[in-house]
């Protein structure tokens, strides 16, 4: 199916999740070939992706910790952005981190897609939220 393209937008809303439930091997920003260590986030897409916000929910108590998010171009990973939150110790009447980035001008090629990674031990869930082309 083709793009939009008067006006360009998002044609199919998508809902990216990724699963986070340890500590991964990364632990440099340094650019990564290929995406070992890493959880997939996004999926390629036929005319490219747009990602509005991506969420980070812990699902329990927390330590601080760092979420990293990453570009992969079919070949090389990229740090892009870090989502942080605190310690929180979560129960029946404190709610657990949520934290949100918001981006206006995330734009993924059609073979792209974003990945995550975490260096501190936490049980999380991670939202893309955005559209394909």
């Amino acid at each position: 199916m083709a793009a939009n393209t008067s006006p360009i937008f998002p044609l199919t809303p998508i809902v990216g999740i990724a699963t986070l439930t340890s500590a991964t091997a990364v632990t440099s920003r340094a650019n990564i070939t290929g995406t070992t260590g890493l959880t997939q986030l996004t999926a390629t897409s036929t005319n490219g992706t747009k990602i509005d916000a991506i969420t980070v929910t812990a699902k329990g108590t927390t330590v601080a910790n760092t979420v990293d998010i990453w570009i992969y171009n079919g070949t090389t990973s990229y740090l892009y952005d870090e989502i942080a939150y605190a310690t929180v110790t979560a129960n029946t009447t404190t709610v657990s981190n949520v934290a949100t980035n918001t981006y206006s001008t995330l734009v993924l090629p059609p073979t792209y897609q974003l990945y995550v990674s975490q260096q501190v031990v936490s049980n999380c869930a991670v939202f893309a939220f955005g559209g394909q082309y």
